[in-house]
Formats: structure tokens, C-alpha cells, sequence
């Protein structure tokens, strides 16, 4: 029995993203802020996500976890001119669809009044017909420090999911997509590795529930796919990262690098 993205249920802690809506390619490249801003319309209006109606929220529910209330503005108007590419099948055949993250939007000038906003006819089509999908721990999305970690977190998610799965391989050109890095930006893979895709399976290996590997396979000198891999942590690694997020952010950075020389020493005996 298949069982429909639209009929799973968000909590307190955790939202649903449908997978077709994680692996995307932005045509716009969106900001931390962007993403998260994003992952909180979708679950705000999830109960109606199929509905053609117009939904709110309080725009100071969008800042959460977050100071920068001079970043959320321009963050809105990212999103609104924002577009995404998506694979679909389509009459028997692959195709390629394209369209915006929000159909309107409209921002009170004040602090304390209401954000409206509505998804776009192809994006509630989609979603309505969705079966896989990713299960968001808000304090994982909120913790995580980068765009790319964020990207590479909703990534795993998705494919924690699905059975007998533990790696994927991807052309660099896609993965590099798939995280939102700009096409002139880290060109070459000592950038992209050390800048984008080390930080990022560093920190979601470290904060979320699954191990994170990744391998570079090179076609002669130069890199060609990345495999990325996971697996479900131990009952004692989930504790520690859920103690982890509990705790200040403050010496963050070094109990992860010590973890991940702890990591390395178990994996060279």
C-alpha cells in the first residue's frame, strides 16, 4: 500500500517535506535564512497544503531562532522571485518542470501583524501527489549552520526513509545543485570539498540521527561523483546529538572536530 506524503502529520517537533521539493535545483540561489523561512510557510499551512486559499502566519513566527530581524524581509523577496527546477514523469516520459516557491506573498510593514501567502497551483499538484518524503527535526533545521548543511540534512532525511538504501552516487555538477552552491562559485573541488561538502556531512553527521559519509571517485586526475552514505545511529549517538542540541552553541565547532578525530580513529583500527 502506497502511502501519500499529504496524509502525514507534522508535531511540534518535527515537519514533512515532500522529497520533490528537497531534491530541487534552485534557479535562484536562496540563503540559510531562505530555506529555513521556506521549510516554516510549508509547515505553518501543511494541514491545507492542498487547498487553493491564501494562508498567514505571524511574520514574527518566521524569526525563529533567529536576531536578524533586518534579514527577514529581504528573505521573503528572495523567496517570492525565487524559482526551482524539479524532475517529473509526464505521459510515460522524464521532464523537466519549473516554477516559483509562492504564487504572492504580502508582508505587514510592521513587526507584529500578519504574513499572507499562497503556493503556486504546480507545487500543491505536486505535493498531493507525492509518496516519499523527508521527516525534519526543527531543532536539526534551526541548529545547522550553513545553507549546505541544511540542503545535505533534508537530503539524508529523505533517504533515511527508503528501504535497503544506504549510499547514492552523483555527478559533482548535480550534487553541487543539490546543495545550492552558484555555478561561479568553489569551481574547484579542493573549494567545494573543504568550503561546502566537508563542513556540512561534518555538522549533519554530528547533529542529526544518521552517520554521514561521503567518497570522491575520480575519472582519471579529476573528481567525477561523489557516494554519499548513511546509516541509523546507535541508541547512544542519538542521545549525545540530542544532548548536543540541548546545550549552548558556544565550543560547538570543537566538540564536533573531536568527534570526528574520534570517529577517524575507530574507523583506521
Amino acid at each position: 500500500m502506497v502511502t501519500r506524503t499529504i496524509e502525514q502529520r507534522s508535531t511540534d517537533n518535527s515537519m514533512i517535506k515532500p522529497s520533490e521539493l528537497i531534491d530541487v535545483v534552485e534557479l535562484t540561489p536562496l540563503k540559510l535564512i531562505d530555506r529555513r523561512c521556506f521549510n516554516i510557510l510549508l509547515a505553518h499551512a501543511w494541514e491545507e497544503i492542498g487547498a487553493d486559499k491564501e494562508h498567514k502566519i505571524r511574520k514574527a513566527d518566521l524569526l525563529v531562532n533567529t536576531k536578524a530581524t533586518d534579514q527577514l524581509d529581504p528573505s521573503i523577496g528572495r523567496l517570492m522571485g525565487s524559482r526551482v527546477k524539479v524532475k517529473i514523469q509526464r505521459d510515460g516520459q522524464e521532464h523537466i518542470l519549473s516554477f516559483p516557491f509562492l504564487e504572492h506573498i504580502s508582508e505587514p510593514i510592521r513587526r507584529d501583524g500578519f504574513v499572507y501567502y499562497k503556493f503556486p497551483p504546480k507545487l500543491r499538484e505536486m505535493i498531493q501527489d507525492s509518496t516519499i518524503f523527508a521527516r525534519l527535526q526543527k531543532d536539526v533545521m534551526f541548529a545547522l549552520s550553513s545553507k549546505y548543511a541544511l540542503a545535505l540534512y533534508e537530503m539524508i532525511q529523505k533517504r533515511g526513509n527508503l528501504d535497503r538504501q544506504w549510499s547514492e552516487t552523483f555527478p559533482l555538477n548535480q550534487i553541487r545543485s543539490l546543495l545550492g552552491v552558484e555555478k561561479n562559485k568553489l569551481t574547484q573541488y579542493k573549494n567545494f570539498k573543504s568550503r561546502a561538502l566537508l563542513p556540512a556531512a561534518q555538522e549533519v553527521d554530528f547533529l542529526s540521527d544518521y552517520n554521514v559519509r561521503f567518497m570522491a571517485n575520480r575519472k582519471g586526475k579529476n573528481v567525477d561523483t561523489i557516494t554519499l552514505s548513511w546509516n541509523k545511529k546507535s541508541q547512544q549517538e542519538l542521545k549525545e546529538a540530542f544532548h548536543e542540541l540541548r546545550v549552548s552553541k558556544l565550543g560547538r565547532r570543537e566538540r564536533m572536530n573531536r568527534e570526528v578525530e574520534v570517529k577517524a580513529k575507530r574507523i583506521a583500527s
